[in-house]
């Protein structure tokens, strides 16, 4: 093959490969913004009485409403698995069939995605199967994630600037699994700081892992080191504050996306972690 020819056959398969992923790649998808008045209709159950309940919850854990607004709603409360062979897949498949929906809302923003070489269940779990359930039945799919920008604003409604910085640049590494292994606590803090110390509303509130140093000893001198926390409900003063309101955020942002797809008449299936379930069916009609 002569070397034009080989060049021609080159090009043709780089472009089959840009077509192919243009076409058949998954895409993060869109989200809706937050509205103004979240938390004043939506009483969820609280975390003091979760707290009392969660062991006993069996998942996956669901809720539906066939006669809500002007449409209907139905909660998928799963864990977070990724195993195609685990049962509240075939569980998520029944319901979404038997209640024929007509939008989907999944939890996390969702990454690149290349099927068939990449399994949906295997990198994204229930999200993944309800985002190619909604492809396959060609009805429209959102995250029911808010934007960093509301949720940082929805935070500053009721702490400080300090406060909620504190808060979003620890969480991601508070949150790690194998953080208590690393031997590296100050550069990965750092580098949270460098990635959302800039973040509208928080800006120059912790510009240095000293920023940080001083905030902590001045809000925690007698509470354990910042290295060694453990992230949840638990966590000293307000960032236990700020753990449990921005998981309330979340909640009472799902809930306003339900409120504004049903009030026009879908038929909206959700699919979320067990708990936000457990929380969120105290504020719904019985």
């Amino acid at each position: 093959m002569g070397k034009q020819k080989l060049l021609l056959v080159v090009a043709a398969c780089l472009l089959f490969v840009f077509l192919y992923v243009y076409v058949f790649a998954w895409r993060a998808p869109d989200g809706f913004p937050m509205a103004d008045d979240l938390h004043v209709d939506y009483p969820l159950l609280s975390w003091a009485e979760y707290a009392k309940i969660a062991r006993e919850i069996s998942p996956p854990v669901i809720k539906r409403l066939d006669d809500y607004q002007a449409g209907a709603f139905l909660l998928f409360g799963a864990e977070h698995r990724n195993d195609p062979a685990h049962p509240q897949f075939d569980a998520l498949r029944t319901q979404w069939n038997d209640f024929n929906p007509t939008v989907a809302l999944i939890e996390g923003r969702l990454g690149f995605l290349l099927p068939p070489l990449m399994d949906p269940i295997k990198n994204y779990g229930e999200s993944g199967l309800v985002t190619q359930l909604a492809r396959k039945k060609g009805i429209p799919v959102y995250s029911w994630e808010f934007s960093k920008s509301d949720e940082t604003n929805g935070l500053l409604r009721e702490h400080t600037k300090d406060q909620v910085a504190m808060f979003l640049i620890l969480r991601p590494f508070l949150g790690r699994a194998d953080r208590m292994q690393s031997k590296d606590a100050d550069r990965q803090v750092a580098g949270l700081i460098k990635e959302r110390g800039g973040l509208t509303g928080i800006s120059g509130a912790i510009g240095t892992l000293g920023d940080l140093e001083r905030i902590w000893v001045r809000d925690f001198a007698n509470e354990t080191n910042w290295r060694e926390l453990k992230f949840g409900p638990g966590l000293p003063g307000y960032l236990g504050e700020l753990f449990e309101r921005s998981n309330d955020l979340r909640d009472e942002h799902l809930l306003s996306i339900v409120d504004r797809l049903t009030q026009r008449g879908e038929r909206v299936f959700v699919s979320c972690g067990w708990s936000h379930v457990v929380r969120i069916e105290a504020a719904l009609p019985n």
